[in-house]
């Protein structure tokens, strides 16, 4: 698939995004559709990004592996400010890409790009965050990543098939638990096989 027809709207470089989850977060408000539930993860998101990009520390394998990127990437992140999975990678996932100049990161609203978010769904779901790496010479799309690391993705379906009427709070302090004894060790070791794939 190619990937020219892509317009981004608003596009913001990690910093640039994290940033205004900040500001968002002091003024009591989300991205997207504003709800009171969006906007309290908003709060908490704002201080979980700057957190985890801060602690997170990669192996010298993935360095190793990043350093070996010949081509020239682009990479779309799908995000929204009160999303909690994009609030625990995209840190990382920034923290990955500053390893090679070739990539390059940028991360868009999904409710403010419909269009992309439509074409990249994950079982007929806009679930985010989703990671689009797209050739930026061919403007090919080599590879999506998202929206969660496989371990975790495969803890919350057994946990949602042994407990169908758990309360959404507790589902959601749950998952950010496993998040953190995770340490982020899921999600690097994921970038690093399909970048070696992608790379290839």
């Amino acid at each position: 698939m190619e990937s020219t027809r892509y317009k981004l709207n608003s596009p913001f470089s990690f910093h640039e995004f994290q940033s205004k989850v900040a500001m968002l977060a002091e003024s009591g408000r989300s991205s997207g559709e504003e709800s009171a539930e969006r906007i309290e993860a908003t709060k908490i998101n704002a201080q979980r990004i700057k957190r985890i990009y801060k602690t997170f520390s990669y192996s010298e394998n993935t360095k190793n592996i990043l350093a070996n990127v010949t081509a020239k990437w682009d990479w779309i992140l799908l995000m929204e400010s009160w999303c909690g999975d994009g609030a625990q990678n995209g840190p990382i996932i920034a923290k990955i890409a500053e390893l090679n100049p070739l990539i390059n990161l940028k991360i868009i609203l999904r409710d403010e790009n419909e269009e992309i978010m439509n074409l990249h769904l994950t079982n007929g779901t806009k679930s985010i965050p989703k990671l689009i790496c797209i050739d930026s010479n061919s403007k090919e799309i080599i590879g999506e990543w998202g929206p969660r690391p496989i371990v975790i993705q495969k803890m919350v379906k057994e946990y949602k098939a042994n407990n169908p009427a758990v309360p959404h709070d507790e589902f959601v302090k749950n998952l950010h638990l496993w998040y953190s004894q995770d340490k982020g060790l899921s999600i690097e070791a994921e970038f690093v096989d399909l970048i070696e794939k992608w790379n290839n």
